[in-house]
């Protein structure tokens, strides 16, 4: 399994740095940059020792075409809204990640932007979505510290491992089956239960995946 850290706009430049050099400590080296600002001297000077994130990171117009190849997308947010209803803690997000196992091959955490963070269109392309409980509303966790507290909670994942699952058994295609499922039913896109199903998958593990797959092919 691969996670990936992908930051959607960031602004300033010594953010990015800094994101950088706290996935370095944390033992990852996967960074992905929507649309982001010009990585100058200041990002450089800030990633100390880890410039080289920021020269391999990947980089792309939308957050759509980051995510093209991930399996399973975490947002993380601060404000909660109606595109998610089931918010995972950091340490849900780790737990949920995994218990997937060999059923994803390619994991995101995905970070908005500092003023405004991720567009209700953002959030919904992501497959869950998490909030860091904090004691106050303000002010809140700068970019680079939420992606350093993300990147401790998960270190204990980036030990990758051997990918032995089978394309039936592959979240990706478990959830293609269960929407194409939902659909023959008559349950829109629109509707709360879809979301919620799509939700649900996030805190199955494969055992709950597996089972979930049997009942879609008898249904």
């Amino acid at each position: 399994m691969e996670l990936v850290f992908v930051l959607v706009e960031p602004a300033r430049p010594e953010n990015v740095g800094a994101a950088a050099r706290a996935l370095k400590t944390m033992g990852f080296s996967k960074l992905r940059l929507v649309n982001s600002c010009d990585l100058r001297r200041e990002a450089r000077w800030v990633a100390h020792e880890s410039v080289e994130l920021l020269d391999q990171a990947q980089h792309y117009p939308t957050l759509a075409e980051a995510l093209t190849d991930v399996d399973f997308s975490i947002a993380s947010t601060a404000r909660r809204r109606l595109d998610h209803d089931d918010y995972l803690t950091p340490g849900e997000c780790r737990k949920a990640i995994a218990g997937k196992g060999t059923s994803v091959t390619r994991v995101a955490m995905v970070f908005g932007r500092e003023s405004s963070g991720l567009t209700g269109a953002e959030l919904a392309l992501c497959d869950s979505a998490t909030s860091i409980p904090i004691a106050v509303p303000q002010p809140s966790l700068n970019l680079a510290q939420a992606v350093m507290l993300y990147a401790w909670e998960l270190s204990a994942l980036r030990h990758p491992t051997p990918v032995t699952s089978s394309p039936g058994n592959a979240l990706p295609h478990i959830r293609e089956t269960m929407n194409h499922t939902l659909a023959r039913l008559g349950v829109s896109s629109e509707e709360n239960l879809h979301r919620w199903a799509n939700e649900a998958l996030a805190r199955f593990d494969e055992r709950d995946l597996g089972m979930l797959m049997t009942l879609l092919k008898r249904l």
